[in-house]
Formats: structure tokens, sequence, C-alpha cells
């Protein structure tokens, strides 16, 4: 499958306000008809690219409220990318976009890594419905927190 353009967007609405920008990381092909699917379930329509390099590409050109971003990837992983994400935050002054890690290893130490990387959370494969939305309702907890200062 080749790669998705990063030029697409992926804005949806949700019941409880404006439109949720979700990026998605997995090479897989069953997996991003799985997550894909998952997702609209609460309405959101997520840009799904294959690999790290695509996702930093995809996080430089918008704006995200979420990334999901599979671990083990070609030409570059989820914790590298992740890596390269957090540290062009850190110098560009751009706000943190929560990145919650999908893979299939989460024994704690290597979710421990995934954290170290920066990753905000992590949901284990195969996923389960109610533990991606809890992760993605935790990881955006933060920002809405932040959002109703703000107002």
């Amino acid at each position: 499958m080749p790669s998705t353009e990063v030029t697409e967007q992926g804005p949806v609405a949700t019941a409880s306000g404006p439109a949720l920008r979700v990026l998605a990381a997995e090479d897989n092909e069953v997996n991003q008809l799985v997550l894909k699917a998952l997702l609209q379930h609460i309405g959101v329509e997520p840009l799904i690219v294959e690999n790290g390099v695509d996702a930093v590409a995809a996080w430089e050109a918008h704006d995200w409220e979420l990334i999901l971003m599979d671990v083990h990837m070609p030409q570059m992983d989820g914790p590298e990318a992740t890596r390269i994400i957090r540290a062009r935050e850190q110098a560009s002054g751009r706000p943190r976009t929560p990145i919650i890690a999908l893979t299939a290893n989460a024994m704690s130490h290597q979710v421990a890594d995934y954290l170290a990387a920066g990753m905000d959370g992590f949901v284990a494969k195969p996923v389960e419905v109610g533990r991606l939305f809890a992760a993605i309702e935790a990881a955006l907890e933060p920002q809405q927190a932040a959002d109703r200062v703000a107002c």
C-alpha cells in the first residue's frame, strides 16, 4: 500500500466540540483498517501514514490534537519519530502534541522506554476499543483543561 500523502488532512467534528485532528502512524494494512474503524466510532477520521519519517513530515505540515504512533515501523520507528517531534517542539516553541504508542511490546521496561522517548501513553496490540478510547481521553485531558483556562 503506498504512503498516504501528507497533504491530506484528518479533521473531524466530534459530538463534544470542534474538529479533532488525529495523525496515526501504522505500517500494517490490517492494523490501519482496524484503527480507522475504531476511531470512526467516535467520529474521528485520522490521517494514516506508514512510517516514522512520514509521521514527522505530517506533524511538520499540520497541527494535530493527537498522534497514535506504532512502535515498530520501517524507515524510522515510533520512539525515534517521537524524539524528533519533541526536539522540534522544544526548538520552535510549538505546543506539545500528545503521542500514544501502539505496540504489541508492552512489558513494563518497554513502556518505560516509550515514555522516555517522549510518548504520553500506550495501548497494547491487539488494540481493544475501551483501552484505546481511555488512552485518548487521558492524553487529551491536559490539553482540554488548558483550553478551558484559556477561554
